[in-house]
């Protein structure tokens, strides 16, 4: 009895089961297909609205209309107009409701509907007449009008008299360009409802027999390869629990394929509950690992500037810095700052390495420059001093590149020392940018009595500068070719005028698509800062 109701119980689960996936499936296709339809069905009726009431505006001649608007007489361009109107009402069955009104901030007044012989002439719309907006009008129209657009959404109307239809418009504009008046049509839809209802009982029954007929199939299979194959497996698991506690390998019958199921199964078990052991411990110790790098790394993106606009305040310039880790942990670093109220200090800088050390190396780097910076040094002098304490610090043999410059707000002039950072991009008002090539100082901590020095350079109001790490240069993708510096001026000059968040997003954007999933083995860093001058953007420069 035992087995006979196992192998019942799992036919009736599977088939319930199989059964209520069927009914699932046919009403989630019933659901989606009609909505597709729907959707598709509105969308085709309501692209002939618009195309059919684009026609009617562009034919309508603001200039020439000037004595009927004004008088609501008939002249000889109005009379063949508005002929026009009435043909195309006349014409297309579906065109309910056909008219040119003039739209105000509360109302909107009549200048013409069309009309056919079967239309009450009390029905039709009188020149001058006046109808208030309705919190329809307010929500669908008064926007269009207020953009000078035509409708562009699927708007579905329901009719007594006529059904269900499409309400489309589109505006007609004077000789200037000045929206002074809307073309509207009432598209009628016959029948929506019953067509895609007739469309619908001819595509279920059919999906209906399709799923059934994969049923049948389905249990068929699962009774053959699924449902006997379980049954005679539970006899032999019932029979062993029986026995001893242990495994007895021995009460299998020699090369019985039970038995050396009995027998895989015994060790297996054995070796997953060791290996459950082991994963379990390096488990542990992966999530400590995890955790702590993961904290290492908020702490890390926290001691950048992360809050932009960075100076809502100061409408001389406008600044944006990204940095992007190659690994858990990054070496590079960004940092702006006022040093006074005049002087904006920036900085940009890569740690030869990787992980904690390096990043630990760049919190170092990072800080000693503002520090010496808010001291009154220039550029050089900071530079020079940052690579002194390191040097004395013997910090694991590493060092850093870092570009470093001072930019005096009220003047635009600026002051900068490069120490093996990339040269940086300008652009000048209105132009291209260009790379700012001139010699550079060594790295940071790379050597002891090095000289640095400093470069001077002038920005202009509507002047952008650009400043990154060697990870855009050396950006690689699956062919391994490298992003490379004709690249960099390429992908800023596509859109030289953008602001420094969208200048910087579209760098990332164009790097991610040259690199796409190709591992990248270094830091991405990118600065960009567009200078106004004290009189802000909106200052008469000329």
């Amino acid at each position: 009895m035992k087995k006979s109701g196992i192998k019942q119980g799992l036919n009736r689960r599977i088939t319930l089961i199989m059964l209520i996936m069927m009914l699932l499936m046919a009403i989630s296709v019933g659901v989606v297909s009609y909505t597709a339809m729907r959707t598709t069905y509105l969308r085709f009726y309501n692209e002939r609205a618009q195309e059919l009431v684009h026609i009617v505006a562009d034919s309508t001649d603001w200039e020439k209309l000037e004595h009927y608007v004004k008088t609501g007489e008939f002249d000889d361009y109005s009379a063949e107009l508005f002929a026009f109107y009435d043909s195309v009402k006349s014409n297309f069955s579906t065109a309910g409701y056909l008219y040119l009104f003039v739209p105000g901030e509360t109302s909107l007044t009549y200048l013409y509907e069309a009309r056919t012989p079967d239309d009450d002439p009390a029905d039709i719309a009188k020149w001058g007449q006046d109808f208030e907006y309705t919190e329809y009008e307010y929500t669908y129209l008064v926007p269009d009008v207020k953009a000078g657009k035509a409708h562009e959404d699927v708007t579905l109307m329901a009719s007594v008299e006529f059904g269900a239809g499409l309400e489309t418009w589109a505006p007609v504009f004077d000789k200037d360009g000045k929206l002074q008046a809307m073309v509207e049509i009432d598209y009628l839809i016959p029948d929506i409802e019953n067509n895609l209802n007739s469309i619908e009982i001819r595509i279920i029954p059919a999906f209906l027999l399709l799923i059934t007929i994969v049923l049948v199939l389905t249990l068929r299979f699962l009774k053959v390869n699924v449902i006997s194959p379980i049954e005679r497996l539970n006899r032999s698991v019932i029979d062993y629990n029986h026995g001893e506690l242990n495994l007895n390998i021995d009460k299998f019958k020699k090369d019985d394929e039970i038995k050396n199921l009995a027998t895989s199964f015994g060790d297996m078990t054995a070796r997953i509950e060791a290996y459950t052991n082991q994963v379990a411990r390096v488990t542990a110790e992966k999530e400590r690992i995890g955790a702590e790098l993961s904290v290492a790394r908020q702490i890390q993106e926290d001691m950048l500037p992360n809050r932009f606009p960075a100076f809502p305040d100061r409408k001389e310039f406008d600044i944006m810095a990204t940095m992007e880790p190659a690994k858990d942990i990054g070496g590079n670093f960004y940092d702006f700052f006022l040093i006074d109220d005049d002087h904006l200090g920036l900085a940009v800088g890569d740690v030869a390495g990787k992980g904690v050390p390096a990043a630990l190396f760049m919190v170092m780097v990072k800080t000693l420059i503002k520090n010496r910076a808010l001291q009154g040094f220039s550029p050089a002098e900071v530079l020079q001093s940052v690579s002194e304490q390191m040097l004395e610090s013997d910090a694991a043999d590493m060092f850093a590149m870092s570009w470093f410059g001072i930019l005096e707000l009220s003047t635009g002039k600026g002051i900068a020392a490069n120490a093996g950072e990339e040269h940086p991009a300008l652009r000048r008002a209105g132009k291209k940018f260009e790379l700012q090539i001139y010699k550079h100082n060594p790295g940071i901590a790379v050597m002891e009595g090095v000289r640095f020095r400093d470069h001077g350079f002038q920005l202009m109001p509507g002047d952008t500068l650009f400043v990154y790490t060697d990870g855009v240069t050396d950006r690689v993708n699956e062919k391994e070719e490298l992003f490379g510096i004709d690249r960099i001026v390429e992908a800023l000059n596509r859109a030289p005028d953008a602001s420094p968040s969208v200048l910087l997003q579209s760098m990332k954007q164009i790097l991610h698509d040259f690199s796409k999933e190709t591992p990248q083995n270094e830091d991405t860093t990118m600065l960009a800062l567009r200078y106004y001058g004290p009189k802000g953007e909106t200052g008469d420069w000329s």
